[in-house]
């Protein structure tokens, strides 16, 4: 039987603690910019839907 040399493998329990902390990062990072165009698009929503009240208000008026 031979030996292998140079580098110890990793415990399999601390790669897939890396793998999941990166696994989080990129989540949180995906979360975040997903969130900052659902927000977008909320007060777009928002600033169209009180521009069409002001002008249905000036013909109702």
């Amino acid at each position: 039987m031979t030996k292998k040399k140079g580098r110890p493998q990793e415990p399999v329990r601390e790669v897939n603690a890396v793998s999941k902390e990166v696994k989080r990062v990129k989540r949180e990072e995906k979360q975040k910019t997903q969130g900052d165009v659902v927000v977008k698009w909320i007060f777009g929503g928002l600033l169209a839907l009180a521009i069409i009240y002001m002008i249905w208000t000036m013909y109702i008026v």
